[in-house]
């Protein structure tokens, strides 16, 4: 391979496309942003669009210059049967004012015998042939003279006009027949593979998004991919403890898990902070209804079938916890037992001053693993 086949960016060009794989491969090992695999991708791609218009359209085949033997031998003697053919031309014809010697071929003489033979023609030469010629080597210095003032007012008139002066296109890159053909070779294959890197930036951004969803601290813009996909590349955490200083607040909390399309039963006693309902996609598009649990007319049963199924969010205070979470866990038992799981994530939700039990933590973590729940824990304030 000829090291000039491709630029500088056309080198760049294969070493950004050959760090997007190894970006995906050490990416436990060096942690980096999901969107940088798509950005080197089509950086890539660019490099090698002009890579290939800047560059590889200028190579051109270097084609060398063979002589056989042959036909040097027969140039050869053409040239002395050339020289032999001139050398006893005469002139046939001769007029009145040619003198003696003007048939004579003064081009192969050397500078003595060419003065010796003009001396003897200035001799015999005529008075009326010089002054013919005085004439006429004046006119030719008055021509000349004209010439040279024309010339520099020309000169001067091209300066005044200040014409604009086109580029000239740069030199074509000339290598041999085989390096040439292998270039324009590597050039369309750079170009393919930048183009199909780029396909492969966009999955590894999303495998990158699906991979961070279920962690709390990595999460990035909330989308409402299936849970059965989320689940796949990370699976969801059966508790999930909230620091001291949260990422969100408790209502964008659930604001972004009603965007992911999970639901979710929330106690805390700042009911006020709650809507009323949440909008799933956007801002005001397809909205989930947050019910606050108040009266006899809402029961547990109700609450969990409600979950289950992702028809509604709920809302409860520090007084209903308890006999709501008792019925909870039993109802997942059942369900558990069944093998049954629901088709979206669940969230159970914990802001309260008093923290739970660490024995209905126990068996809400044993539960909810295999059910498709999660607990949200908040720290007690």
């Amino acid at each position: 391979m000829n090291a000039h086949s491709f630029s500088i960016l056309g080198y760049l060009s294969v070493l950004l496309w050959l760090a997007v794989p190894l970006l995906f491969i050490f990416r436990r090992r060096f942690p980096t942003p999901g969107w940088l695999p798509l950005v080197l991708a089509v950086a890539a791609y660019l490099f090698a669009a002009i890579n290939s218009r800047t560059h590889v359209s200028r190579i051109e085949t270097a084609v060398p210059e063979e002589v056989s033997p042959d036909a040097l031998m027969l140039a050869a003697e053409k040239r002395k049967a050339l020289e032999k053919a001139r050398s006893g031309e005469v002139a046939d014809i001769r007029f009145a004012e040619d003198g003696n010697d003007d048939f004579i071929d003064k081009a192969g003489m050397d500078d003595a015998d060419r003065k010796y033979t003009e001396s003897l023609n200035q001799a015999e030469e005529p008075e009326w042939k010089k002054q013919k010629k005085q004439r006429g080597e004046a006119n030719a210095k008055s021509d000349e003279f004209d010439d040279m003032l024309a010339g520099e007012e020309s000169t001067k008139k091209l300066a005044d006009a200040e014409l604009p002066q086109e580029k000239e296109p740069r030199p074509p890159i000339l290598m041999p027949e085989a390096d040439a053909t292998t270039a324009r070779l590597l050039d369309r294959l750079n170009r393919s593979v930048s183009s199909w890197v780029i396909f492969l930036g966009f999955i590894l951004l999303i495998v990158d998004y699906l991979t961070r969803a279920n962690i709390y601290a990595r999460a990035g813009l909330p989308l409402p991919f299936p849970a059965s996909l989320r689940n796949a590349f990370t699976p969801l955490p059966a508790i999930v403890t909230i620091p001291e200083k949260p990422r969100r607040t408790l209502a964008e909390e659930l604001a972004h898990l009603t965007r992911r399309g999970d639901v979710f039963l929330c106690f805390t006693n700042d009911l006020g902070t709650i809507p009323e309902s949440l909008p799933k996609y956007g801002k005001n598009l397809s909205p989930i209804e947050v019910i606050r649990v108040e009266g006899h007319m809402i029961t547990p049963e109700l609450i969990f079938e409600c979950l289950w199924y992702g028809r509604a969010s709920f809302v409860a205070d520090a007084a209903q916890a308890k006999p709501l979470l008792t019925a909870l866990l039993a109802k997942l038992a059942q369900r558990q037992s069944a093998r049954a799981r629901a088709r979206q994530n669940i969230h159970l939700v914990w802001d309260l001053k008093d923290s739970m039990s660490p024995s209905d933590r126990e068996v809400f973590q044993q539960l909810a693993s295999t059910t498709g729940f999660s607990l949200l824990l908040y720290p007690s304030k």
